[in-house]
């Protein structure tokens, strides 16, 4: 993965010195480290009890468990949804990146904001954007962000794990 970084400018292809479309191969790459760290995060809401399907949900404002809004829905028909004024306070609505945002669970709230890049990087990919220094910085920011997930969630399953306590040797 990192051998590619080493290459000099003249010896890469023409697509990646004008900028103009990114090789296949480098994009499917891209795009398999984004799924794997979308997975760590999507586990972590798994634990937590949020949803595992990508979408658009609802919850009571009270509390309770998400559900998914209807996936036939058009944008126009979910932005109407959202809209009604007789339900505007019983229903918190929120993408599925955000649905733990607010969560009163640090290793959550982190999750989601994973999520959130994760998506942006995802669409910049599909859009064929130009990548700026802003993308790679955050593209960095990430990989640092997954990394401490990772630690975070060796850590919270050792402090789930129950006690045993066993009898000294006696020798």
């Amino acid at each position: 993965m990192f051998g590619r970084f080493g290459r000099r400018r003249t010896e890469a292809p023409a697509a990646e010195q004008t900028g103009d479309e990114p090789p296949e191969a480098a994009t499917a790459d891209l795009l398999s480290l984004v799924l794997a760290v979308e997975t760590s995060a999507r586990h972590v809401y798994s634990r937590h009890g949020l949803p595992q399907r990508r979408g658009h949900y609802r919850r009571p404002a009270e509390g309770g468990a998400w559900e998914l809004l209807g996936e036939g829905l058009t944008p126009a028909e979910k932005w109407a949804l959202i809209a009604d004024a007789s339900d505007s306070g019983r229903w918190r609505y929120a993408a599925y990146e955000a649905l733990g945002a607010h969560s009163e669970i640090p290793i959550v709230r982190q999750a989601s904001a994973i999520l959130a890049a994760c998506q942006g990087l995802r669409q910049r990919l599909a859009d064929r954007a130009v990548i700026s220094p802003q993308d790679l910085a955050d593209s960095l920011r990430l990989g640092e962000a997954w990394r401490r997930l990772a630690e975070d969630v060796s850590h919270e399953a050792l402090a789930t794990a129950p006690l045993h306590f066993l009898p000294p040797d006696e020798d």
